[in-house]
């Protein structure tokens, strides 16, 4: 496994979906996963360091492994299976440790509230592409479907 870091989320407001994006050590190489808008949000709260007056469910999951003595040790993106996404999130605990299954998303957000290290398995990291050609295809990918979207009715009559 290799370790990775949470680079940034994207939100495609015209498809209304929304993508964390994965970059290796080096900055070099990065991957998209696709995620709900909501869980988006949390990921990009966490990032900015945003606080609420009441916990939210990733504070709440937090905390209780907090109170319980444990410490989220680090979060695995294990396998990609039809399009899915598989992860742990590994909690370390009177000596022992613990995997917990979960979403992706869910563990890059614990990930990023808690400081712990992110990995992905080592043939997922082997996928990972070149940031340079992602960011260009990211671009080209948004104007297209941004064009797609306006209505060329609607600019004729203005």
């Amino acid at each position: 496994m290799k370790e990775v870091e949470v680079m940034r989320v994207f939100f495609d407001f015209v498809s209304a979906s929304a993508m964390v994006i994965l970059i290796t050590k080096d900055k070099s190489r990065v991957m998209p996963i696709w995620i709900g808008v909501f869980e988006a949000q949390a990921i990009q709260s966490a990032l900015d360091g945003e606080s609420f007056k009441r916990p939210m469910t990733h504070d709440l999951l937090k905390n209780v492994i907090n109170a319980s003595g444990g410490r989220v040790d680090y979060i695995l993106i294990s396998e990609v299976v039809d399009n899915t996404f598989y992860s742990s999130i590994y909690i370390a605990r009177a000596g022992s440790q613990t995997e917990i299954d979960a979403r992706p998303s869910d563990s890059l957000c614990i990930a990023v509230k808690t400081g712990a290290k992110v990995y992905v398995a080592d043939p997922l990291y082997d996928k990972f592409e070149e940031r340079e050609v992602f960011e260009k295809k990211l671009k080209s990918d948004f104007y297209s479907m941004f064009l797609e979207s306006v209505n060329k009715d609607e600019l004729r009559k203005a």
